[in-house]
């Protein structure tokens, strides 16, 4: 009997995270916040992540490192999520970046590796693809931690954490509206990155799992005549 794929598994669950990552990316850009760019980044950066990968995988290896990375995030905050800073080292944002990668590889993976192209396989695509965008965010958070001026607005104030929300799945969809732009070398060479990823996602990725899924829908409508 074939080994199944975890996305067989799924059914309904990713449309669940789906709901969760477009709340909270209406809660970031939607309305403004008294909170700082570090709570909104530490848990951008961990808590949406983190249930995407339990629905993901169900490898014990993988969820081990997820849950050590995330936990590494709330415990290096600085206040932000756990209130504790041990050895006064403030690497919170840097384990949220790391782990909001680490849960787009995961997804993403798993994508890839799927043996049929379903409704739950392109659910977690379009979820890859804003874990992307959410990725991408708080790695220009991490930036913008060290350096405030990295990216600016167009009234050529420091950006904030919302407005680099913004700004990120403004560069992953490749529309480029400029009232936030990237000022720092370092910061440009991630837009770039950025920028490829999103044009590479949809155009192979995307493309070629319609198809696939196309494909398969035509397979199940025409089987039982054959």
């Amino acid at each position: 009997m074939p080994k199944k794929s975890r996305f067989e598994h799924l059914h309904a669950r990713f449309g669940f995270v789906l709901l969760l990552q477009f709340g909270l990316l209406f809660w970031l850009v939607a309305f403004e916040h008294t909170m700082g760019m570090r709570v909104l980044l530490d848990f951008t950066g961990v808590v949406i992540p983190l249930f995407a990968i339990a629905v993901a995988t169900a490898h014990k290896r993988d969820r081990r490192i997820a849950f050590t990375l995330a936990l590494a995030a709330m415990a290096f905050s600085g206040g932000a999520l756990s209130g504790l800073r041990p050895a006064n080292v403030d690497a919170g944002p840097l384990f949220a970046a790391a782990f909001s990668a680490w849960a787009t590889w995961m997804l993403l993976r798993g994508i890839v590796r799927s043996q049929r192209v379903t409704g739950d396989v392109l659910a977690g695509a379009l979820a890859t693809y804003i874990m992307a965008g959410l990725a991408f965010a708080v790695v220009y958070g991490v930036i913008a931690g060290r350096r405030p001026d990295a990216f600016v607005t167009n009234t050529a104030a420091p950006a904030s954490f919302p407005d680099l929300v913004y700004f990120s799945f403004v560069t992953l969809l490749t529309i480029g509206f400029g009232d936030v732009t990237p000022a720092a070398p370092f910061a440009r060479a991630v837009v770039l990155v950025e920028g490829l990823f999103g044009v590479a996602f949809t155009t192979v990725v995307m493309a070629a799992l319609v198809a696939g899924y196309l494909r398969h829908r035509e397979r199940e409508s025409t089987g039982p005549s054959s």
